[in-house]
């Protein structure tokens, strides 16, 4: 029986091959992207959202990944603790031990490729990380933030507001169209389901919070805030924290720090994401572009949208020093 190599060129000019590097004993499994030939510009390491793994929705990040070693640059995806191949478990993850995580990543891509001043990229809740993690990372180069919304605003009745005014727009369209009604009287269309899709997240903030409140007391040790100072954010800034998502860790973000921040504008969530980003974005003069994509949903699904979202990140990428 033949094994698997660790090595592979895996597309014209691409060369991957699998890594591993340790949190608390803990391994953490991943992929080094580099190009196959030239000498690479720099590094990459992506960070992937609360729910998913290295390879990002649909291979999001890997194909990312390759189209940024095809253009000259190494980059590192792997599996948050708890998630994908690495190990740990998922119930005890939190953006606390994410960002423990994140910092062995930077670590581990100096100690495969050379470079000390990492672009950090990261998807919804792993962009929430880098944001959080930044003074951790004071030689991070750049940022590439796809889909990222604020540590705290999934408990905000505004950002819900908004969610359902987007999917009663979506309904009401689909209202005075002849084959919803067609389904709906074979039977394909369920009110019950419709309503929860439009109104759900509202019915759910409660049993959210208590949620989110017993998973941020399993992070204190003895009943007292004892959280690495560079994680603090992740948990101060915590979705049970008021109504309003504070911009307290946007700190983080620093007027030496170049970053791109992407929104697909059919993703519900992605107005109160560009105002919240994008005031304090202005308000501070930060170097930090921001796109939005027509049309996209969160993950970008679609092969225009990610080929747009290539494009965006590629351009920024050749005005780096």
């Amino acid at each position: 029986m033949s094994k698997l190599s660790p090595e592979a060129i895996v597309a014209a000019g691409v060369r991957e091959k699998a890594i591993s590097f340790a949190v608390d004993g803990q391994p953490i499994n991943g992929i080094l992207a580099t190009p196959e030939n030239d000498a690479p510009k720099g590094v990459i390491i992506f960070s992937h959202g609360w729910s998913g793994f290295r390879a990002g929705p649909a291979d999001l990040l890997t194909n990312l990944a390759r189209t940024f070693a095809a253009n000259g640059y190494s980059s590192i995806r792997f599996d948050y603790r708890g998630r994908g191949e690495s190990q740990g478990d998922g119930l005890n993850a939190s953006l606390v031990t994410m960002a423990d995580d994140l910092v062995a990543a930077v670590a581990a891509a100096k100690a495969e490729t050379g470079f000390d001043k990492p672009i950090l990229c990261g998807l919804c809740s792993g962009g929430n990380v880098v944001v959080g993690t930044l003074k951790r990372i004071p030689q991070a180069k750049a940022l590439l933030l796809m889909s990222v919304y604020p540590f705290s605003d999934g408990d905000a009745f505004g950002r819900d507001i908004h969610r359902t005014f987007h999917y009663l727009s979506v309904y009401w369209q689909k209202l005075w169209r002849g084959d919803t009604w067609s389904r709906f009287f074979k039977g394909d269309v369920s009110l019950k389901s419709v309503c929860n899709v439009i109104f759900g997240h509202l019915l759910k903030r409660g049993a959210n919070k208590k949620k989110e409140e017993g998973a941020a007391a399993q992070t204190t040790e003895d009943g007292k805030n004892k959280l690495p100072k560079a994680a603090k954010a992740a948990a101060v800034e915590s979705r049970s924290q008021g109504k309003e998502p504070p911009k307290k860790h946007l700190a983080n973000l620093r007027p030496d720090l170049p970053g791109v921040m992407l929104y697909g504008l059919a993703d519900p969530d992605a107005t109160a994401a560009i105002k919240y980003f994008g005031d304090y974005i202005n308000e501070n003069k930060l170097p930090i572009q921001m796109h939005t994509i027509e049309g996209a949903n969160h993950n970008f699904s679609s092969l225009e949208w990610r080929r747009t979202i290539e494009g965006h990140m590629l351009s920024f990428l050749s005005t780096l020093s």
